[in-house]
């Protein structure tokens, strides 16, 4: 039923970006945190962006030809977890993050990096619901990027898990930004 819906959300062509981002927060609330803990590797969809209207299209626009994020890998023993990433996008991931070193090989295919903790809290959007919340507040993480953004994560249906990104900006507020999908490695998307 949510994966129908979600696959509706997404596909939805005469639907405006108001339209789909109330959609997609609805069926946000609408879950719960994940049961079982996750643990292994998720394939991962950016779903939707909201920064500024324009920046929001563009980055969309940029993403849909050029998306080197592939998904988390978590670990539910340690709580805890980081992202996997296309090994071809390795060059362009050092040209933006010249300074980081701990990029892990995962297969042929992919590299991992930014590491995160995880535990259930309230959602900073959504304080009345309890979600899975992902920090990547780690000494390794680049400071000024992703040592700022927190995702949080619900069940929204069995196997399929959806996000919300959220973003500190450099004057201290904290914004929603966008929502991406999770499903276990292999599974079909919306």
């Amino acid at each position: 039923m949510y994966e129908d819906a979600l696959r509706s959300i997404t596909t939805r062509p005469r639907q405006s970006r108001k339209q789909r981002l109330a959609s997609l927060d609805e069926l946000f609330r609408s879950g719960s945190p994940p049961d079982p803990a996750l643990d292994g590797p998720y394939d991962g969809e950016l779903l939707a962006l909201d920064v500024a209207p324009l920046v929001s299209t563009l980055l969309e626009w940029l993403t849909s030809i050029w998306m080197p994020w592939m998904g988390k890998h978590l670990s539910s023993a340690e709580r805890r977890g980081d992202n996997i990433f296309a090994k071809g996008y390795r060059l362009c991931f050092r040209l933006v993050f010249p300074f980081y070193a701990p990029l892990e090989p995962f297969g042929e295919q992919a590299f991992r990096a930014f590491t995160f903790a995880t535990s259930i809290r309230s959602g900073k959007v959504d304080p009345d619901r309890e979600v899975l919340n992902i920090d990547y507040e780690a000494p390794d993480n680049p400071a000024l990027t992703i040592r700022r953004i927190i995702d949080e994560l619900m069940q929204v249906d069995e196997s399929v898990y959806l996000g919300k990104i959220h973003f500190r900006w450099w004057w201290g507020r904290w914004q929603m930004i966008g929502y991406f999908s999770l499903r276990p490695r292999g599974a079909p998307g919306p």
